[in-house]
């Protein structure tokens, strides 16, 4: 199927994860009740079942999961999250500098008529800006508005829906298998890693070795 669209994770794909690791380090040693929490919390919520989630808020099942982690009320696990894990780590990102052709990469695309789309399982926040990447796609998505977390095929799909595309003729690009890949191939698109040479994979998986390798591959499939 013809590739009519990009979507990207954000956090380990649009930067490599060590320069995130050395920039968080003060917020993690300022937090690390909470981010231990909101870790657990994250493992619990992809080890439920579907069921557990059926009809409910996804903000607030993750809310009271958290809380749970915490040992608080309801509303102060609310506002931890909120204040401290979702908009106080985001700070952490501004000295993040992205891979190296990521903005080059996206505008070869565009100018190729390639939708673009990034799908994270945090909030996107100002991410983007602060990677001076925004405005450069076409959705921007994160949880709880994605519904679900990875690798649940929901939030792939609700990327394809606002990118008005079938999912046939997404790739989906990450620095995860399980989450990233597997999920995308869950919801009938096709998963790719982006990553150091050398990177082991399965066979049956596309890997790129960086951004420029990307773009030249997805691009010569586009023009052929």
């Amino acid at each position: 199927m013809a590739i009519l669209g990009v979507g990207f994770d954000i956090d380990g794909t649009l930067y490599p994860n060590h320069r995130a690791h050395l920039c968080s380090i003060p917020f993690l040693l300022s937090h690390p009740r909470a981010v231990f929490a909101f870790s657990k919390t994250r493992r619990t919520m992809r080890e439920r079942s579907e069921e557990a989630f059926m009809g409910g808020n996804p903000g607030e099942i993750e809310a009271e999961i958290f809380a749970e982690k915490l040992g608080c009320n309801l509303n102060e696990a609310r506002d931890i999250r909120d204040r401290i894990i979702y908009s106080g780590w985001e700070h952490s990102f501004k000295k993040v500098r992205p891979y190296e052709g990521v903005r080059e990469t996206l505008l070869r695309f565009r100018e190729a008529g390639i939708k673009l789309a990034a799908l994270s399982d945090f909030p996107v926040g100002r991410k983007l800006s602060f990677f001076g990447l925004d405005g450069l796609f076409d959705v921007a998505l994160g949880y709880p508005e994605s519904v679900r977390l990875k690798p649940r095929p929901e939030p792939f799909l609700l990327m394809a829906e606002r990118l008005s595309l079938a999912p046939e003729n997404i790739i989906y690009v990450g620095n995860r298998l399980d989450y990233d890949v597997r999920g995308a191939e869950n919801a009938g698109m096709r998963g790719a890693l982006i990553g150091p040479p050398g990177r082991k994979a399965p066979p049956d998986v596309t890997t790129y070795n960086d951004y420029r390798h990307l773009a030249d591959s997805i691009l010569s499939e586009v023009t052929t």
